[in-house]
């Protein structure tokens, strides 16, 4: 009976592993934290209550949401199928850059079809300033695509791509009115971003280094033991700017929760506890800034 019940458990806990990896490997788990942080960013300058400087009252289903979801399931699908071009498999390769590999005859005509329906929706539906400012910001991430797989080892990509990504998510409010407030969030957006970034390169570090895939953990050694510190920093901080009024306080406790979720997993990355590998340790971290999600069930 032991043994059948251990079976079992076992059994159950590859279920929950699988489970995990799936949003990863479908380039799945960006799109959901992008649209969550941008409704939380909606939410809170839009709430007298909870941020300091409310604009107009938005609805959170919009056209810019499905934009951005698109916008970044296509950046991140092409990223992973440009980099299976120039990756070993018979060497240490990540499970979505295997899954990539595999079906990349599917994915890269879902990718067409994809960007033609983004694309309409954007040109149909998105203000002329939003659609601009998207238009400028979609140039940087091309250009930062391009320079990535032609320069990959002197590229600290992480810094790049949270920092894109916070000013990404807050687009719809940076084209309406840009306030000290609204910088101060975004700042707080890119640092955290940044750490879950640095978290995955942490986690995928034995890969990226058998590929010739650079990576700031990489470039900066030093900066993989340091990742928990520098998260309870900016819980911290987060928290002192949302107390003293810098900064709706919604952003910084949602923010200040996220830094709390990923001082665990930057940990455990090498200490590979709870039956997990880095490599899934690594996908967890995403999973660490779906917090938007659960604040604004709770709040609302």
């Amino acid at each position: 009976m032991a043994t059948i019940l251990s079976d079992a458990s076992q059994a159950t806990t590859r279920s929950l592993r699988g489970l995990i990896s799936i949003p990863n490997i479908l380039s799945l788990d960006a799109p959901l934290v992008a649209i969550g942080w941008q409704w939380m960013m909606l939410f809170a300058f839009a709430n007298p209550t909870l941020g300091n400087e409310p604009t107009q009252a938005a609805p959170m289903f919009t056209a810019s949401t499905g934009v951005l979801f698109m916008t970044v399931w296509l950046i991140y699908t092409a990223d992973r199928l440009l980099d299976c071009r120039r990756m070993d498999f018979d060497r240490k390769a990540s499970r979505r850059h295997q899954f990539a590999k595999r079906w990349s005859p599917i994915m890269w005509p879902l990718w067409g079809v994809v960007l033609m329906l983004g694309g309409l929706l954007a040109l149909t539906q998105l203000h002329r300033e939003l659609l601009f400012a998207g238009s400028i910001l979609l140039i940087l991430v091309t250009l930062y695509v391009a320079a990535v797989h032609y320069f990959q080892h002197g590229l600290p990509k992480e810094f790049i791509v949270g920092s894109l990504f916070a000013i990404g998510v807050s687009l719809p409010l940076m084209t309406s009115r840009l306030t000290l407030s609204l910088v101060i969030a975004i700042g707080l957006l890119a640092a955290l971003f940044v750490l879950n970034c640095l978290c995955v390169a942490k986690a995928q570090r034995a890969s990226d280094r058998q590929q010739g895939i650079g990576s700031a953990i990489l470039m900066f050694p030093h900066l993989s033991a340091r990742l928990p510190w520098l998260a309870g920093m900016l819980a911290a901080a987060s928290v002192v700017l949302g107390a003293s009024g810098w900064t709706p306080m919604s952003i910084a406790a949602t923010t200040s929760l996220s830094s709390i979720l990923l001082i665990p997993i930057a940990t455990s990355i090498d200490d590979q506890t709870g039956g997990l590998t880095a490599s899934q340790w690594g996908e967890l971290a995403d999973y660490a800034l779906l917090s938007p999600f659960l604040v604004m069930a709770i709040v609302t």
